[in-house]
């Protein structure tokens, strides 16, 4: 189970953090090149999290019916062996570099939105759930989703000096191989589901009467305690999380900081994301949710008031260190939130319906930040505007926590 673990964090680090995090270092460089607008290419993020929402509840569905490597590989003969979900990942993030107007990126967004969703979250989730007993859960969990600071912070060097030497679609051509040499034997030799499980899940799906059969519905899930209080709070988080997140670098190119400047936030923002993961991890194991959602809620607040004043280099580095410290919401809550709300059976299905509102937000932000962005209302504006979606969220957590 550690070894499942480690392979998870490798994942998280590399084709999770690539197409995720360190993809908005190059937005300014393809904007500039391609003279698209800023909401034109802020609608890339959209489509792609509305992919990856489209596919959650498909992607946990499967994983109750299928082995968890039909769902990260594809086997096609004892000979040629490729994983599907690391090809689409990996694969369409190098046609990036081909891409010229903008269509081309909207249509390989969705390619490589696919292939995310069959090979890092949902799965890693699940695997974790699986192998690790319930007082371990936040922890593990934690470490993992650190893989994706810790990724961040060394990408974003790697990638800045790439960009000072060469163009943006070499950089899209030298991320999407790695993410294929490194998910591929990942996927293909060690995911795996304890056999336990696996057993269970066989002989439920070979029941013939099909009034014993567990699975779970929409419909059924929707009827669970506190299940629209937490999905709806997860797509107001969603909102304002991606929101901010995806525009960053685009923001501080607006204020006028240096690529440079940009990686050097990148990389203090994705460690301290990475210590965040842990910390959130321990504090969710060892305190009252619900206190460590009043603590989160909080620093969230005083974030996005630095992110409005990061005019001043001190205050965008105040920002990157709150906003860095609550990052461990949006990777380790909607996993572990389902598991801390709602019954442990049938994990991957209700994981994958719920986590489908939190993609939906995270859809709904970038574009959102994109189009305001462009009026004269700037930015400013956006940051605002999810200063309270971020508190109506917090709220909508919390009384899911006291109904449940």
């Amino acid at each position: 189970k550690y070894i499942i673990a480690v392979s998870s964090f490798i994942l998280m680090a590399v084709a999770f953090s690539i197409v995720n995090s360190v993809n908005t270092i190059l937005t300014a460089p393809v904007i500039n090149a391609r003279n698209f607008s800023i909401g034109e290419f802020s609608l890339l993020f959209t489509i792609t999290a509305i992919t990856v929402a489209i596919c959650s509840p498909l992607v946990g569905s499967l994983l109750n019916k299928v082995n968890i490597k039909i769902i990260m590989s594809l086997v096609l003969s004892s000979s040629c062996i490729i994983s599907l979900s690391s090809i689409l990942a990996g694969g369409g993030y190098m046609l990036y570099g081909l891409a010229n107007n903008i269509l081309s990126f909207y249509l390989i967004g969705v390619i490589v939105a696919i292939g995310m969703c069959g090979l890092t979250t949902i799965p890693i989730s699940t695997m974790i759930s699986d192998w690790f007993e319930p007082e371990k859960k936040g922890s593990i969990m934690g470490i993992v989703f650190a893989g994706i600071g810790t990724g961040t912070f060394f990408w974003m060097q790697i990638v800045s000096r790439f960009l000072e030497r060469y163009n943006y679609r070499l950089a899209y051509f030298f991320l999407g191989a790695i993410v294929v040499i490194v998910s591929l034997p990942i996927s293909l030799f060690i995911a795996k589901r304890p056999d336990d499980v696996m057993n269970k899940l066989k002989d439920s799906n070979n029941k013939s009467d099909k009034s014993k059969d567990k699975s779970y519905t929409f419909k059924d899930i929707s009827k669970a305690p506190s299940f629209w209080t937490f999905s709806i709070g997860l797509l107001l988080m969603g909102i304002s999380f991606a929101g901010i997140k995806q525009h960053i670098q685009p923001y501080l190119s607006v204020l006028g900081y240096s690529i440079s400047f940009n990686a050097n936030i990148g990389s203090t923002l994705a460690v301290t994301g990475l210590v965040a993961n842990i910390v959130g991890g321990i504090l969710f194991d060892k305190f009252k949710t619900k206190i460590v959602l009043y603590f989160m809620g909080t620093v969230s607040c005083i974030s996005v008031i630095f992110l409005i004043l990061a005019g001043n280099p001190i205050f965008a580095y105040l920002f990157t260190i709150f906003y860095g410290l609550t990052m461990c919401m949006s990777s380790i809550w909607p996993s572990y939130g389902v598991s801390r709300l709602f019954s442990n059976e049938n994990y991957s299905v209700i994981f994958g319906f719920v986590n489908m509102f939190f993609i939906l937000g995270t859809s709904i932000g970038p574009f959102l930040s994109g189009v305001i962005a462009d009026t004269s209302f700037g930015y400013q504006a956006s940051w605002v505007i999810y200063f309270f979606t971020t508190i109506i969220a917090y709220f909508l957590f919390i009384r899911s926590v006291n109904n449940h």
